[in-house]
């Protein structure tokens, strides 16, 4: 080997191990700088967990066990007796779980949270499991596009889940495979595209209907590619197309999720439903797992609020945004052309002073609507559709879809539209 090569390979060795370290110190650092409750500018809320999380009862987590036992043998059917101490403890119990830890699972910690929602189940499953409406739409705080795969069992059915509701006379159970691309995390700001087997049962508890869906990623998920949270409250996003994670000093490291799996239960109540999560997640580069208890919290936060923001949306039904997907599903190439670069030219003028697009590989990415081209077909349908339901919604948009409000751009920056020359 020429020396000259060895001694640069060494130091270039030396360099990423210390920024491996610096990378670790730093993204360890955040758990201990958290306050007890707090919202940035960006809209992310900052939770502090206990340190010493109560470990969750070793009933509940036997119930836990008996839904993955099944969930990995696809010929099983859930006992309902197996996750009644599960259930009783997800429908009955009142306080907050936050500092309750659930046992270390597929690689990865865990976490529980529960929120009340004030949608009944019926109106939940014909939001979020209905196949016309993009399952992604429902938690666009965490999801930019998701799908089920053709062969799914889910697909087959031959009433859709919400009419089984009324007559559930004995548990109902389901399953499918699905890919999800996420929109950037909290703690290093890079999104994946995974694939995850899904299982979901609706049955009966003390009188009450209550939906079981249980998720185990397949196999790890790409690379990770550099993203931006800009406004989390408002599910405005940037997909850099870059492959590494946004922190300097680390961006150039190649992450990955490892594995992910949750419980999500919902049970309805007197004026609405709860929903209950389980989290767990492995994710980080190398194959070391970066992913702490509050992160996963953070994220899982994100999802509730979001979906809350459409569940208690008093002036949006499922039917309504089955309707406007129709709409979308009706723009013809040439219209989504024009719209795109519509979207990318706003893009530019909100957030080209943002303080995370002003690095160069970013800025060059949406110069002079250059992020039009990053934007694949699906991509692409993911923003069309999210920019309708935010027009539903009321929320401000980057582009006019039946009448939505366009980007607010100052006068002295808008460009005069000149007459084609005849």
């Amino acid at each position: 080997m020429n020396m000259k090569h060895h001694i640069f390979g060494a130091h270039r060795a030396c360099a990423v191990l210390a920024a491996s370290f610096v990378g670790l110190f730093f993204i360890m650092s955040l758990v201990l700088v958290a306050p007890a409750m707090a919202e940035d500018e960006k809209g992310l809320m900052d939770v502090k967990l206990a340190k010493d999380p109560e470990p969750l009862a070793k009933n509940v987590e036997a119930g836990i066990d008996h839904l993955f036992d099944v969930m990995k043998d696809s010929s099983a059917k859930i006992d309902p007796a197996a996750i009644q101490d599960m259930l009783n403890f997800v429908a009955n119990e009142t306080a907050d779980p936050k500092d309750i830890s659930p046992a270390r699972r597929f690689n990865g910690n865990g976490i529980c949270l529960r929120q009340n929602v004030k949608a009944d189940l019926d109106t939940i499953l014909r939001y979020f499991y209905n196949p016309d409406i993009p399952n992604y739409l429902l938690c666009p705080a965490v999801l930019r596009l998701s799908g089920w795969y053709k062969d799914s069992e889910f697909l087959k059915q031959e009433r859709p889940l919400w009419e089984q509701l009324k007559t559930l006379d004995a548990p109902v159970q389901v399953r499918g495979k699905e890919f999800e691309s996420c929109t950037p995390d909290s703690f290093g700001e890079a999104y994946f595209r995974y694939d995850l087997n899904r299982l979901i049962s609706m049955m009966k508890y003390q009188g009450k209907n209550v939906l079981v869906s249980v998720s185990l990623q397949d196999e790890k998920s790409d690379v990770g590619r550099k993203g931006a949270i800009l406004n989390d409250k408002e599910w405005e996003y940037f997909y850099s197309g870059i492959e590494g994670i946004n922190r300097s000093m680390i961006g150039w490291a190649d992450s990955f999720m490892y594995e992910s799996a949750s419980v999500m239960v919902l049970v309805e109540q007197d004026g609405g439903t709860t929903l209950f999560l389980f989290k767990w997640l492995k994710a980080g580069w190398a194959g070391m797992n970066l992913v702490k208890r509050k992160h996963i919290y953070d994220g899982t936060l994100r999802y509730v609020r979001s979906l809350k923001a459409i569940l208690d949306n008093p002036d949006l039904t499922p039917e309504d945004l089955m309707a406007g997907m129709k709409t979308v599903a009706a723009i013809t190439p040439a219209e989504e052309d024009a719209l795109i670069e519509e979207y990318a030219k706003n893009f530019e003028i909100r957030f080209k002073d943002d303080p995370k697009l002003k690095k160069r590989e970013y800025a060059k990415v949406i110069a002079d609507g250059g992020y039009a081209k990053v934007l694949d077909a699906d991509a692409r349908k993911s923003i069309l559709s999210l920019q309708k339901l935010k027009a539903m919604m009321g929320m401000d948009t980057l582009i006019n879809l039946s009448g939505s409000p366009v980007a607010q751009v100052p006068e002295e920056q808008v460009t005069p539209e000149v007459e084609p020359e005849s």
